[in-house]
């Protein structure tokens, strides 16, 4: 999907999320706390979610590489729908906040409130 250049300091809702992801995620999300006060957005989705992606100190991504998905959660709105939010880095740098819609019936314009957040069980590969 294509992104919509945007550079800004994050929200304090899209902060408290990160922060929440990254403190009841994998093992090693936690070595990343320290960055989420200094990364930026640098540009959200064109499809019209939430989602969002990191520039820290200026150097936007690293590469054209993977990425490592450091906590993944779902969550259901009111009406029963399911939407997923992760975050991730990329070579060793916080690089973005990701929602989905697991179910397909709508985009997720918002971000959750952690209380609504259950984790997605990971998959061995």
């Amino acid at each position: 999907m294509a992104e919509i250049l945007e550079e800004r300091e994050l929200s304090k809702a899209e902060r408290s999320l990160t922060r929440w992801l990254l403190e009841h995620g994998q093992p090693e999300a936690a070595s990343f706390l320290d960055q989420v006060d200094r990364v930026r957005v640098i540009s959200r989705c064109a499809c019209g979610c939430a989602s969002i992606d990191f520039d820290h100190s200026g150097a936007g991504w690293r590469s054209p590489g993977g990425v490592n998905i450091l906590s993944d959660h779902e969550w259901r709105d009111a009406e029963g729908r399911r939407f997923g939010v992760f975050v991730f880095s990329q070579s060793g740098y916080l690089a973005g906040l990701e929602v989905w819609s697991i179910d397909g019936s709508a985009t997720p314009v918002g971000l959750p409130d952690p209380d609504w957040l259950r984790a997605i069980p990971q998959q061995a590969v």
